[in-house]
Order: C-alpha cells, then structure tokens, then sequence
C-alpha cells in the first residue's frame, strides 16, 4: 500500500517538493540542511524565522482501512 500510495502522490505531483519524510532520495541531514539555511537567511536579512513540524507517522494507525481505499479509489 506504501508503495502505491507513494507511486501515486509522485504522479500527480501532490507532495511539497520539501516534503523529505517518506520519499527515496529525501533524507533527514537534507531536511535539517535546509532548515538550517533558512534561519540564517532569516536572521542575515533581520527577519524572523518560524517552523512547524509535524510527525504523521501513527496517522495510518487510526484510520479505518477499508473506508480508506473505498475513499482512494474514487480518487484515482
């Protein structure tokens, strides 16, 4: 189902191009490399600097299945 679901978001180009967990070739040094050049830019230009993280790793967990490939396949 991963792999599927991942097939599909990079087919229709749904994912944030800075989205970094769960996709091949994205890893977390990248992501922190990232973050950490935009509060240098941030602080460089005097502006302020703000994140919000969110980890969706358990979301799967509390999802019925069932409703949720009737739901995904009416997407596509």
């Amino acid at each position: 189902m991963s792999n599927r679901l991942t097939n599909y978001f990079e087919k229709i180009a749904i994912l944030y191009s800075h989205q970094f967990g769960f996709r091949p070739g994205y890893s977390i040094d990248i992501a922190l490399i990232n973050v950490q050049d935009l509060i240098t830019e941030a602080i460089d230009t005097k502006k302020f600097a703000i994140g919000i993280f969110l980890d969706l790793a358990k979301a799967f967990d509390t999802v019925d299945h069932k409703i949720l490939l009737k739901n995904s396949s009416s997407m596509g």
